[in-house]
């Protein structure tokens, strides 16, 4: 446990993956809010979703949360749509260091997940030169393929797959007959609470709590409040906003990185730190 600790505690990327996580668990969790077949029917066809998130520590200074501090996003919102076999996703943070909206997008599937490090980059490009108009002649254009894949980012942070994958939080258990009615001690009234699981009986397995509106159940836009335990990363997650059943069909991001494009995009962001470290020297 010790190991893998240490081995996210350089990833640059950590926001974006845990705020994928969550939003996997929230979209699953939609679908087994509803104890009456045809509303359950409906979100599992598909649902679109706006979520607000805050993210707190549950120990004393885990790397997860510190690299979240630094990025000033602790809290922000998510947006996105899932479908039975997919999910795309927005990521935004009003106070990050790079406040973009989107800052970057996500795609998920039963056995991958794709990041846009393409976005990220435009992000990143125009924060620098905006601040620095001359910068603009030393950092490039975005050029490559736009989504990067979980291996490929593994290969690049020099970490394990495992840590750059998102699919393993599909495995919360949603069966309505196992879900476990619970009374968390913020609960808001009016709201009906539930408690997921992984299935996993370890100590590190994530845990979801899901709250849903009682009397505005059948809605269009069902408001509910969630909350995410990762133990593993000595953090919980509280999210609240709506979900909405949607006929939604999604496909994978055809512009991805190719494997050969790795080593530029290592050389894209060393001359990245080094333009931001001339700047700065000159200022």
């Amino acid at each position: 446990m010790a190991s893998s600790r240490k081995k996210r505690r350089g990833l640059s990327i950590a926001v974006i993956v845990v705020l994928c996580l969550l939003l996997i668990a929230v979209v699953a969790a939609a679908v087994g809010y509803s104890l009456v077949a045809r509303r359950v029917k409906a979100l599992q066809a598909g649902a679109s979703f706006t979520l607000d998130y805050e993210i707190t520590p549950t120990a004393d200074s885990p790397a997860l949360y510190g690299i979240l501090q630094q990025a000033g996003a602790t809290n922000g919102t998510v947006t996105g749509q899932y479908a039975p076999d997919a999910l795309q996703l927005s990521i935004a943070a009003k106070k990050a260091v790079i406040p973009a909206d989107p800052l970057t997008r996500v795609y998920v599937s039963s056995d991958e997940t794709l990041y846009d490090v393409g976005q990220l980059y435009r992000n990143v490009r125009t924060s620098i030169t905006d601040a620095y108009p001359l910068a603009g002649l030393l950092i490039p254009d975005w050029s490559l393929g736009s989504y990067i894949s979980q291996s490929q980012l593994a290969s690049l942070l020099g970490v394990d797959t495992e840590a750059t994958s998102l699919q393993d939080v599909t495995e919360f258990q949603l069966d309505a007959k196992g879900l476990q009615r619970v009374q968390p001690e913020s609960a808001r009234d009016g709201y009906l609470y539930f408690q997921l699981n992984t299935g996993s009986a370890g100590a590190d397995a994530p845990v979801l709590v899901v709250g849903f509106q009682k009397d505005k159940f059948f809605d269009d836009a069902i408001p509910v409040e969630l909350q995410l335990t990762i133990p593993a990363h000595d953090v919980t997650i509280r999210l609240s906003g709506t979900v909405s059943a949607r006929t939604v069909t999604l496909t994978a991001p055809t512009s991805c990185m190719k494997d050969d494009d790795i080593q530029t995009l290592v050389q894209i962001r060393e001359t990245i730190q080094s333009v931001l470290q001339f700047v700065q020297n000159a200022s």
